[in-house]
């Protein structure tokens, strides 16, 4: 349909081909003069980047406006702009993603993109073309992995609590780096060791009884064991666990409690801690979207943790206050008050510890609200509801403070060093799963759009395949099936040169290969031969897939078939043949009698014959003309044949 596309300073051969390329593909292509500026897009171009004609055409794909930035979030100069690597290598420049913002929608877009160069027979070179598509599920999937073990990790690794992680044969998956500082073992050391090395004897028995009971029950909290150091203390641990029948693990998070049985004055704020931990931890292990956290941690908040009341604000930035959404415990008409006179600005009501905390990203706390001056505009109303002590943290998706969890006490300096630490303990996790939920989240929104492909690459016109770099077939849509004749589980297994029908030579073949195994795109005709052993010609379009390491891993055909146009074409060639052959079989019949014609009129013009030869010369003449008539006649019905 080329009224999708724009009119370009192109050929109108050159258009066409290009139209019948791009038009039904599910990929952004726009076409780049070489001075960079965009001339032709076709409607995928123009629904990713959310652009109208007028918007796009004569820009340059890295234009200010659009604030493309790299896969690490840095903004990305111009000169480093594929289509602009493309112009000054002369060369394919392949799989670059980008972050490229669009003016309308006010959003970002992450894609990736290819840019391919048109040269001229100098080398020179006239056009580039960038393809682009929304990131593909394989990438987008490694890249959102690769982040998601990072977090994992470093959230882990941070924790002061013990994490170990075992598949269902007990060996270990996970240990935390506070495992091995505990233990005095290095983690390597630990890793090389048994289950449950660093239990006694006397207790090995009893946590494989837990194992058991954690797959009946699926979690189990509040069982304890000892472990014996590398230097032979002994430590007391209490343990939360969670059964993962999908995935096969066991999760356990353990805390060391020894200190706490040591110092028994310690004793009852040591176990409200604990348990306070405990619960939140297992909270964070069965919650399944953010609404189970913000409607949990309120209850756990006040019921364990022992504080008065507890909320979760939510940050609204169009009216730049928080809003409260979920709440426990005392709250008598403060949250009205509270809404009222919160902001998030630098102003009085904007410093408090809510307020600087959806700013800043961080955990702010309030020891004695009585006497601490940026409480000065909630004191009369936190102290009437008998809150003494506030600590508000953030809650974060992505590096961004969405909402606020806040925890009010009934006694000052309620806060001390071990409530902080597990403050900090708590708010990490509580992250770590938000990061989670905002993955899976993105997992399957890629899944979504991965399904939106697949389809259109099923439903679509054109042949599509891909093979291992062996040539062997993993993959053919049904048009591809349609045109050869075979269903896709008689290719399975086989190479691509079951297709072929002796008209490609050798050497092309060897020139195909040659190219994409170097990385490099291939553009050709073939003539294939169908499974009932039919002729059929295609243009082909072969490109290599190229992980992130740089290694091939497969090659993607794209056949347009073209049989069409060449029996069209050589219908056209027989034809000129046969004109030519007419034409020249025909010429020399109509050369005698227009020779007799001209020297009859020669005479006359040069009044060389008398009157009385003039009658028979006339007739000459006659016959001469009625002879060339029946030869021209004879010329038009070949002709027409």
């Amino acid at each position: 349909m080329r009224s999708t596309l724009l009119p370009t300073d192109l050929d109108s051969a050159a258009e066409e081909q290009f139209t019948q390329l791009i038009e039904h593909l599910a990929v952004g292509v726009v076409k780049h003069r070489a001075d960079l500026s965009i001339i032709l897009a076709n409607v995928k171009a123009f629904q990713l980047l959310g652009l109208t004609k007028d918007q796009l055409i004569g820009k340059t794909s890295f234009d200010p406006s659009w604030h493309v930035i790299d896969e690490h979030g840095q903004v990305l100069p111009g000169e480093l702009h594929p289509a602009a690597l493309a112009l000054k290598t002369a060369k394919p420049v392949e799989n670059v993603i980008l972050g490229v913002f669009r003016p309308i929608t006010k959003d970002r877009i992450w894609i990736l993109a290819t840019a391919i160069p048109e040269l001229d027979e100098r080398g020179v070179v006239q056009y580039i073309t960038v393809t682009f598509s929304e990131i593909d599920q394989f990438k987008k999937k490694e890249v959102s992995l690769v982040e998601h073990n990072k977090l994992i990790r470093s959230i882990l690794d941070a924790s002061f609590d013990a994490i170990i992680v075992y598949n269902k044969q007990f060996d270990k998956i996970f240990l935390s780096q506070s495992v091995a500082d505990i233990s005095g073992y290095t983690l390597e050391e630990l890793y090389a060791t048994p289950a449950f090395y660093l239990v006694p004897e006397s207790e090995k028995e009893q946590l494989y009884q837990v194992k058991n009971e954690l797959i009946t029950k699926g979690t189990i909290k509040n069982f304890s064991s000892r472990i014996v150091t590398k230097s032979g203390q002994v430590l007391d641990f209490n343990w939360s666990g969670k059964w993962d029948a999908e995935m096969g693990l066991f999760f356990l998070i353990g805390k060391n409690i020894t200190e706490q049985n040591i110092y028994d004055s310690q004793l009852i704020q040591s176990k409200r801690l604990f348990k306070f931990s405990s619960e939140v931890n297992d909270l964070i292990l069965n919650a399944k979207q953010p609404l189970d956290l913000y409607n949990g941690i309120c209850d756990i908040a006040v019921n364990t943790g022992g504080f008065l009341f507890a909320f979760v604000g939510l940050r609204d930035d169009i009216n730049e206050t928080i809003q409260p959404y979920k709440f426990a415990g005392f709250e008598s008409g403060y949250l009205e008050y509270f809404k009222k006179h919160i902001s998030l600005k630098n102003t009085p009501e904007g410093n408090g510890p809510s307020g600087r905390t959806i700013r800043d990203g961080k955990i702010y706390y309030c020891n004695d609200i009585e006497n601490d001056q940026a409480m000065t505009p909630w004191k009369e109303e936190a102290l009437k509801r008998g809150y003494r002590s506030s600590l508000t943290m953030p809650i974060r998706v992505e590096n961004r403070t969405i909402a606020q969890l806040a925890f009010y006490a009934n006694k000052p300096n309620f806060f001390t060093e071990e409530e902080m630490a597990l403050i900090h303990r708590i708010n990490e996790n509580i992250n770590y799963a938000m990061s989670n939920f905002a993955l899976f989240e993105k997992h399957q929104a890629a899944r979504v759009q991965i399904d939106t492909l697949t389809l259109a690459i099923e439903q679509s016109t054109t042949s599509i395949m891909i093979t291992d770099t062996n040539g062997v077939f993993e993959y053919v849509n049904p048009s591809f099936c349609k045109s050869s004749g075979y269903v896709f589980e008689e290719l399975q297994g086989l190479k691509t040169s079951i297709l072929r029908s002796g008209y490609t030579s050798e050497s092309e073949y060897q020139n195909l290969w040659a190219k994409i195994k170097n990385k490099e795109s291939w553009v050709g005709e073939f003539c294939n031969k169908r499974k009932d052993g039919s002729l059929y010609w295609v243009k082909a379009y072969i490109s290599p897939v190229v992980n992130e390491n740089g290694d091939i891993t497969k090659f993607i055909g794209v056949e347009e078939d073209i049989t069409a146009q060449k029996e069209t074409l050589s219908h056209l060639e027989i034809k000129n043949k046969q004109l030519e052959r007419i034409a020249w079989e025909q010429s020399h019949l109509v050369r005698a009698p227009l020779a007799r014609i001209l020297g009859l009129v020669n005479l006359f013009n040069n009044d060389l014959v008398s009157e009385a030869e003039r009658v028979k010369f006339l007739k000459y003449l006659q016959v001469s003309a009625e002879e060339l008539d029946a030869v021209i006649k004879a010329i038009v019905v070949k002709t027409n044949a």
